[in-house]
């Protein structure tokens, strides 16, 4: 029986072989996209590698064990231990990576369904899709597209999310709360915990998909389609969330988080590259925050390299997801030119708001006639709200 972290380490290869593979799937629209599937892909790379060389090191620890206690037993034993190794070991990891597997194929048939326009084959999938008007609700689809969006938007993985079925939310902003000691039989000071309601307005993003129809009418191919739409509805959709997030959207009423954040937790770039500026951002939010990480751009990353390179004390750690300060760093596309990084705790400052099972999807093989193709057309409803930017700090670039 492998050990908890042989086990772990396990079932986070299949994890990152998934995303791998799914990765490869993805067609990208522009060299912006094409450069953020690779930066992941080299980062997911870089992890099966890690996860490798772990997994080897348990192997050899469960060899050593394996060695000890056979002097704790008999000829016989050890001769039965033997006997019982010559069969293979088969170890099945059942949950999520199967259970995606299966969704994918429930999506891709009803993907298929939808293009062909066959109303009796989506009636019979009646338990897994639901009409609304001209679209179709496929909740599979959903599941793999929203494990994208968990990896492919920095927003998404730092901020609070709420999940809705509504198209807006009213979420509390808690306040400072404090406590008291009390002696026994004395009665604990009551006291409301000062709120604040954040109102979050949900708006529709949306993709077009081209497919091919040699995919779409490949009775094998239904996952690979699945795959196809999810991700590129979830790499197009997470890169507007990161935009809207980080610069706003005056068109719907949402301030991007830079420019909320004040005069006062802004620190202008330094010239000695002596990690002094980031050190002054780390002191400048509020002390309530407690999940800190850096968002930066690739200027901003490369402003660290330097400073790691010339103090030799800014600390650089884990390649896949680079620590620094003991802060996790996370590069997004989406920061503004001239603002180089974030620091703070981003759940306390941002909340993002989503439909549950909110992703429609139309198909229509009328648009994409001439090139024999299907062209789905996948919408999604999200609503973002920088509600308190005192918790983050931003370094900007020097002037001239």
């Amino acid at each position: 029986m492998p050990s908890a972290k042989l086990a772990q380490l396990q079932d986070e290869s299949v994890t990152i072989e998934k995303e791998i593979v799914d990765l490869r799937a993805i067609e990208p629209k522009d060299d912006a996209e094409k450069a953020q599937i690779e930066e992941r892909l080299a980062e997911r790379s870089a992890r099966a590698d890690e996860v490798a060389k772990l997994a080897a090191k348990e192997h050899e620890l469960d060899a050593r064990l394996a060695s000890l206690r056979s002097v704790r037993t008999s000829d016989s034993d050890t001769i039965a231990t033997v006997e019982a190794r010559k069969a293979p070991a088969v170890h099945v990891m059942p949950g999520r990576a199967d259970k995606r597997h299966a969704d994918m194929e429930v999506a891709g048939r009803a993907l298929r369904a939808l293009a062909r326009r066959d109303v009796r084959e989506l009636r019979a999938m009646s338990g897994s899709t639901n009409s609304t008007g001209g679209e179709l609700v496929i909740p599979e689809l959903f599941n793999g597209f929203i494990d994208v969006l968990g990896y492919s938007s920095v927003g998404v993985q730092l901020a609070s999310l709420y999940p809705t079925s509504s198209n807006s939310i009213t979420v509390p902003k808690i306040g400072e709360v404090t406590a008291d000691f009390f002696n026994e039989n004395q009665a604990i000071t009551d006291a409301d915990a000062p709120t604040d309601d954040v109102e979050i307005a949900l708006h529709k993003l949306g993709r077009l998909i081209k497919v091919s129809n040699e995919l779409v009418e490949d009775a094998a191919a239904g996952v690979a389609l699945a795959q196809t739409v999810a991700n590129r509805l979830a790499m197009a959709i997470g890169k507007k969330i990161d935009e809207v997030w980080l610069q706003g959207s005056e068109a719907k009423g949402i301030d991007g988080l830079v420019g909320e954040i004040a005069e006062g937790n802004t620190v202008v770039q330094g010239t000695e590259n002596d990690g002094v500026d980031l050190a002054e951002l780390v002191g400048k939010i509020d002390s309530r925050a407690m999940n800190t990480a850096w968002v930066v751009s690739s200027a901003g990353w490369a402003h660290i390299m330097k400073a790691s390179v010339v103090t030799q004390s800014t600390t650089i750690g884990d390649r896949v997801l680079p620590v620094v300060m003991g802060a996790p760093v996370f590069r997004c596309l989406g920061l503004p030119a001239g603002t180089l990084a974030l620091y703070g705790d981003f759940s306390m400052a941002t909340a993002v708001a989503y439909k549950a099972n909110g992703l429609q999807i139309a198909a229509s093989t009328d648009a994409g006639f001439a090139n024999d193709q299907v062209v789905y057309r996948g919408t999604q409803r999200v609503g973002i709200a920088n509600h308190d930017a005192s918790f983050v700090a931003k370094l900007v670039e020097a002037a001239g």
